[in-house]
């Protein structure tokens, strides 16, 4: 018998506002935010599991963009796991009306409560304690992005 050494792989998602806001999540078990995430089932693949999960989490419809930042891990029990973290740009942030993306929401199945959402900019993440996210380098990660953004030349810069 041959252990299942292939990890397990994971999809997060740097869902971005048009003003630079970084749309995070936070269970009530955890003590932390952390940006949209899921594994991915054995056959799936990234870019098509993101597009699901952004729109099964929050009803948005955007296009995925480039990948971020890819990192292998172990989790607690030894297991080995690989997340893939991608920009996404949300032109629209308004969800359907059935879908709040502030505060709590209830569940339609089941009857407990979903994860509170919250729309953070890189000034209120900066200031907050670096704990209050995971993985704590999401402050950095979301600067790195807009930075880049407001240093790439626009075509009238262009000669």
């Amino acid at each position: 018998m041959t252990l299942d050494t292939q990890a397990a792989r994971q999809v997060q998602l740097l869902v971005v506002d048009p003003k630079g806001h970084l749309l995070l999540k936070r269970d009530e078990s955890l003590d932390h935010w952390t940006p949209l995430g899921s594994a991915l089932a054995h056959d799936d693949d990234y870019p098509a599991a993101a597009i699901r999960l952004l729109y099964a989490d929050v009803g948005l419809v955007c296009p995925l963009g480039p990948l971020l930042r890819q990192r292998r891990q172990t989790d607690s029990a030894g297991q080995p796991f690989e997340e893939r973290f991608f920009l996404v740009r949300c032109p629209d942030t308004q969800p359907p009306p059935h879908r709040s993306l502030q505060g709590t929401r209830l569940l339609a199945h089941g009857g407990g409560t979903a994860p509170r959402f919250a729309w953070w900019s890189l000034a209120q993440m900066q200031s907050a304690e670096q704990e209050a996210f995971s993985p704590s380098w999401l402050p950095e990660l979301l600067a790195s992005v807009l930075f880049s953004e407001m240093m790439m030349p626009t075509s009238a810069a262009r000669l």
